[in-house]
C-alpha cells in the first residue's frame, strides 16, 4: 500500500486552492482599486482646496489694498473707484495700492483691479495705468475653475447688491464699509466671504 504522504495533491484539492486564490486575488484587487480611487479623489480635492485658497488669499489682499481713487477710461469718462456697474462684463472693478515694484521704482504703486467669469473660470484682470488704460495693458490671471455664480454685496448705510448707491453716484471715490462675496462652486457649493475694508 502506497503511503499517503508521497501522493500529492488530489484534482479535487487543487480546485479548491485555486477556487479559494482566486477569491482572495478578487477581493485584494477590489481593495486595491478601492484605495487607488479614494486616493485619487483626495488628491483632486486637496489641488481645489489648494487653489481655493490661494484665489481668497489674493483676493483678500486685493480688497485689504483698496482706495477711494477714481479713475477715467480711455474715453476720458470717470469712472468710480469701486464699481459694480461696469460696461465690460467686470463681477466688480476697483482701485488698489501697495503694488510697488522693486524693479521699477518709477512705477505707481496703484492698479486697477477687475474680477470676472468666463466658461466658469474666475478671472483677476489687472491695469497698472489708471487712467485711459485699454484692453492692451491689461493682465490677465485664472484665479478660480469651476465657478458657476459670483455676486457681492456692500455695506454703506445699509447692505446693498450695487455699489455705488445711487444716492452717491456722482461721487468718484466713495467706498463702503464692507465688501461681502458669494460664490457658487462646482466642488464646493456656495461659500461667503466678509471682507472689510479699509477707512
Amino acid at each position: 500500500m502506497m503511503d499517503r504522504r508521497h501522493q500529492g495533491f488530489t484534482l479535487v484539492e487543487l480546485l479548491i486552492a485555486m477556487v479559494v486564490f482566486s477569491i482572495m486575488s478578487v477581493m485584494a484587487y477590489g481593495g486595491l482599486r478601492t484605495l487607488m480611487t479614494t486616493r485619487a479623489h483626495t488628491e483632486e480635492a486637496s489641488q481645489h482646496l489648494a487653489q481655493l485658497q490661494s484665489a481668497f488669499l489674493l483676493i483678500q489682499q486685493d480688497m485689504e489694498q483698496m482706495i477711494p481713487r477714481g479713475v477715467r477710461d480711455e474715453y476720458g469718462d470717470t469712472e468710480q473707484a469701486l464699481t459694480t456697474m461696469g460696461t465690460a462684463g467686470y463681477a466688480l472693478i476697483f482701485t488698489r495700492g501697495g503694488q510697488r515694484s522693486r524693479h521699477q521704482k518709477q512705477r505707481s504703486a496703484l492698479q486697477r483691479i477687475a474680477y470676472q467669469i468666463e466658461d466658469e473660470t474666475l478671472y483677476r484682470l489687472s491695469w497698472s495705468v489708471l487712467d485711459g488704460a485699454g484692453d492692451e495693458s491689461v493682465r490677465r490671471l485664472a484665479l478660480l475653475q469651476g465657478v458657476e455664480d459670483m455676486s457681492f454685496q456692500f455695506l454703506g448705510d445699509v447692505w446693498d447688491s450695487n455699489w455705488p448707491p445711487y444716492s452717491s453716484q456722482s461721487k468718484s471715490d466713495i467706498l463702503p464699509k464692507a465688501v461681502e462675496m458669494q460664490l457658487s462652486l462646482e466642488h464646493w457649493g456656495g461659500i461667503r466671504r466678509l471682507f472689510a475694508l479699509p477707512h
